[in-house]
């Protein structure tokens, strides 16, 4: 995913990320820089806690937006089920 991503394709990775929660799995988000790209990773930061946000009722955030040479990456896990 990259820092610049229209809304459309983000709500397709919003759907996806569901989908994986849904039948139990993590996800991994990676937003991807190139060139002088890096020197916005506030940005990116933005929109994985955008999508954090968008999936809270799913996911509980396991690893927070970490920066990993040109990469931003955040870790999300499905939410323990109460009985």
């Amino acid at each position: 995913m990259r820092y610049k991503i229209d809304e459309h394709d983000y709500k397709v990775r919003v759907n996806q990320a569901t989908k994986f929660l849904h039948s139990g799995d993590k996800v991994k988000v990676t937003v991807n820089f190139r060139g002088r790209e890096i020197q916005h990773s506030n940005l990116a930061i933005d929109l994985l806690n955008r999508l954090a946000n968008d999936l809270n009722k799913l996911a509980d955030i396991q690893q927070k937006p970490l920066k990993d040479g040109r990469n931003i990456i955040m870790l999300l896990s499905p939410k323990k089920i109460e009985n």
